[in-house]
């Protein structure tokens, strides 16, 4: 294979420790494998500049996006967009990496030799994983069932007319059955008498059929009152059902996607330097979630809460309280403090 043929793009690989990225480049380098050795070693310089605090931690952010912000925080980084490019060629356009370019940026390396990193949040262990992936295959369960629904079932508007309905036809099997005349009881059995001489023809006149009304044949308050209730019912009927069709969709003028504005509320509250307010932001929302697991109102006292947290946890009540109660003064506790209510959440709900 020549260096001019496509390799595949390798996998994006979770990044360790600058010091770990460091050692896979010169091994790399010393078996001849000049890409790998770019690519490992550019991976070095980021993290070395995330862990001596000159760059935020971002997984999101492109290789030129690094260059950038490296240049703009170390004026004399000047090399780190020529070695943007490489990395991007070699990574993912697919062309092998030489010599010559991992040795200037070899040269121009000053940064990867850095503190070790904070440590992360604890993982969740395998159980809990368990647990969590059980619960969003539940929820996505539950939504397929309710997709899987017609939407003329899950409408109001239609079961309201349904029970107009009913109501009417109840309403007109009373109207029609109330005024029935009585039934006469049976006669005892009698011997049949004579039969009695035939009486002379007489003609009488032909009167037609009978022209009462069936609201004759009831109380005037039941039948004008049935009629005005009638009248309501539809006037009711039309008023809360004259929209009909899906509900018109407004023009916005901007719309923007539910996870563009997480991550720039995120932004703002990075950039905001104010750990307190975030812990804050990030306590509620996990309080509001616990207390109906942990059957406690928002007026309960904070000691309540850490007892009840620490009994279903089995942790020391102090853990509890700096994860839900203590201040936070630095970036560092802020993601202790994040990490300590997603294990509380994990072993709570």
């Amino acid at each position: 294979m020549t260096d001019t043929e496509r390799i595949p793009v390798p996998p994006e690989p979770a990044l360790g420790p600058a010091a770990t990225h460091l050692a896979a480049a010169e091994d790399a380098a010393r078996r001849g494998d000049f890409g790998s050795a770019l690519r490992e070693r550019y991976r070095a310089v980021t993290r070395g500049l995330e862990q001596r605090g000159v760059l935020a931690e971002e997984r999101a952010r492109t290789a030129r996006e690094t260059a950038d912000a490296a240049t703009t925080a170390v004026p004399d980084a000047i090399e780190l967009p020529s070695a943007a490019h490489s990395f991007d060629e070699v990574v993912y356009g697919g062309r092998y990496g030489t010599e010559a370019e991992y040795r200037r940026l070899e040269q121009a390396d000053r940064y990867s030799l850095a503190p070790p990193p904070k440590a992360g949040p604890v993982e969740l262990t395998e159980q809990r994983r368990v647990r969590k992936t059980k619960a969003v295959k539940a929820k996505k369960a539950r939504e397929r069932t309710e997709r899987e629904v017609p939407q003329l079932l899950r409408d109001w508007r239609f079961w309201a007319a349904v029970a107009a309905v009913i109501g009417i036809g109840l309403l007109i099997f009373v109207l029609t059955h109330l005024g029935a005349p009585p039934s006469l009881p049976d006669l005892p059995p009698t011997n049949p008498p004579s039969p009695p001489p035939k009486p002379p023809k007489v003609s009488t006149p032909d009167f037609g059929a009978g022209s009462d009304s069936i609201f004759q044949t009831m109380p005037h308050w039941l039948a004008f009152g049935g009629l005005q209730f009638l009248i309501a019912w539809a006037t009711v009927l039309w008023w809360r059902g004259r929209r009909r069709g899906a509900i018109v969709r407004e023009p916005l003028p901007v719309e923007a996607p539910a996870h563009e504005l997480l991550a720039g509320q995120a932004g703002l509250y990075r950039k905001s330097r104010d750990p307190e307010h975030v812990a804050t932001k990030l306590r509620a929302a996990a309080l509001r979630r616990l207390r109906p697991a942990l059957g406690v109102t928002a007026e309960t006292p904070a000691e309540l809460v850490i007892a009840a947290v620490s009994a279903r946890t089995h942790t020391d009540p102090a853990v509890v309280r700096a994860a839900l109660y203590d201040p936070v003064a630095d970036q560092g506790t802020l993601e202790l403090v994040a990490a300590q209510l997603e294990w509380i959440e994990a072993e709570v709900l």
